[in-house]
């Protein structure tokens, strides 16, 4: 920007400007020249939009020119960048510099090319909230079971919203939906590959993660839903209580028993748990539902891979022993009290919509406090 000449004068080439859209990297420096004029002219200018091939150098390009503006005022211009960003662009853009950081407008996820905004202020909240959760000592399912309790312990709300993650952290509250969306999101920020999908006649949802646990000998992908973890606050104020309900973690897919959700699967995820492999790709080949084959296309995308080999890798996926949920457990969180492993394993193996049925809260408290 040092050499650029940034001369305003009263002759003006561009009136009444008020979308800017800029769709591709300005390198020619004709283009820069206009893009000047109208940032440098009395133009009411509201929005403008990153979006298609523009990068991020174009980006800065035009902040920098439009805080030098006399005509325009940065604060009264949304700015919206409609680009696909790695996590390292994200954390590019979080470290710059911003005159009015509120005013810009950035995608922490795509969704069916769907851009899902927040602001930069919301946007740095959010990734501080999931830097909590690093710590190179955990294995992969111990970092999971962190942050799958962490989530399971926000209140649950029955609701068909399709909050914003940054509101969820805030409020500490959400749906199914939001609870693993978050779960998803955190997971994929330390680099594991996961796959949200929805039972499609309930308000059900359910996330996916591809394993390799050394530690544990854990390998395959696994389902996980925080939101059917979750435990009333009311009804179990110790958290240490609530953090011990784990009868939808690390569950083999084809194990899932359909009773856990309230109604019969439907849509993508019926097709998906037919166990023979033959009959459910002849299924998904031969539909004609385009929800169904956008859910194929996506978890496919999620995980790089195709859809035989996925439901192959679900298959072969080993049911994990509720001895190992208790191993992971208390390295997690360095508890070697016996009666609280007992407890999780029973909890665990019963599986009953009433948290450990044979003791009243006051006797859950007195034996993890032994």
């Amino acid at each position: 920007m040092d050499n650029l000449e940034l001369e305003q004068d009263n002759s003006f080439a561009f009136f009444d400007v008020q979308n800017l859209s800029i769709d591709h990297p300005i390198i020619i420096n004709e283009e820069l020249e206009r893009y000047k004029e109208i940032l440098f002219s009395p133009n009411n200018l509201h929005q403008i939009y990153f979006k298609d091939n523009c990068n991020l150098e174009t980006v800065k390009l035009i902040k920098d020119l439009l805080l030098m503006s006399d005509y325009i005022d940065d604060y009264s211009v949304d700015k919206y960048i409609l680009l696909k960003l790695s996590d390292d662009d994200i954390k590019k853009l979080l470290n710059d510099t911003y005159e009015n950081s509120d005013t810009w407008k950035v995608p922490y996820e795509v969704d069916d090319d769907n851009y899902i905004l927040t602001d930069i202020p919301r946007l740095r909240e959010l990734y501080s909230y999931v830097e909590t959760f690093k710590n190179n000592k955990l294995s992969q399912l111990e970092l999971i079971m962190k942050v799958y309790d962490e989530v399971k312990l926000y209140e649950y709300e029955q609701s068909e919203d399709k909050e914003q993650l940054p509101e969820i952290i805030k409020n500490k509250k959400t749906n199914s939906y939001g609870m693993n969306k978050l779960f998803s999101f955190i997971l994929k920020r330390f680099g594991y590959k996961t796959y949200v999908g929805k039972n499609s006649n309930a308000l059900e949802y359910y996330t996916l993660v591809e394993i390799d646990d050394k530690k544990y000998n854990v390998s395959g992908i696994y389902l996980f839903d925080p939101s059917m973890d979750t435990l009333s606050k009311e009804e179990y104020p110790n958290e240490e209580i609530r953090r011990m309900n784990y009868n939808f973690f690390l569950l083999n897919f084809f194990m899932l028993n359909r009773l856990l959700y309230q109604e019969e699967l439907k849509g993508f995820l019926a097709i998906l748990s037919i166990e023979n492999e033959e009959h459910s790709i002849e299924k998904i080949e031969n539909s004609k539902n385009n929800a169904v084959l956008r859910e194929k296309e996506k978890i496919e995308s999620e995980f790089c891979l195709g859809y035989a080999t996925i439901h192959k890798i679900l298959k072969m996926s080993k049911s994990v022993n509720k001895d190992i949920i208790a191993k992971i457990n208390s390295f997690v969180y360095d508890n070697k009290k016996a009666n609280y492993s007992e407890l999780l394993i029973e909890n665990y193996t019963l599986r009953k919509s009433e948290l450990f049925k044979k003791n009243t809260d006051e006797e859950l408290e007195e034996i993890i406090k032994k």
